[in-house]
């Protein structure tokens, strides 16, 4: 038998934190940075979250799906644009308000 090996989830602080601990939904956002160069820039609002992914729908109505590990999405908030890790934001939605640290 092998040890299972436990995942390292980057903490986040102040309005990050914040933004990432409460409800993602409803919120426009931005991917700034991702593995994948053909995401970057893609911006609109969140309309579903799964554990690993984040649905954007666009301004031309079109929903894209964008998976949370590996991207940084900025949500624009009342208080201004807030960077977020997506690999702190892995979890079920339900959790998440829960686990992230």
């Amino acid at each position: 038998m092998h040890a299972a090996v436990k995942r390292t989830v980057p903490r986040l602080e102040g309005p990050a934190k914040a933004v990432a601990r409460g409800e993602l939904i409803g919120l426009q956002a931005t991917v700034v940075a991702s593995g994948d160069a053909g995401l970057v820039g893609l911006s609109g609002a969140v309309v579903d979250e799964t554990l690993r992914t984040l649905s954007l729908r666009r301004g031309d109505g079109r929903v894209a799906r964008i998976g949370k590990r590996g991207a940084t999405f900025e949500f624009a908030t009342a208080k201004g644009p807030v960077r977020v890790l997506g690999d702190a934001m892995e979890f079920r939605p339900e959790d998440r308000t829960k686990k992230v640290r």
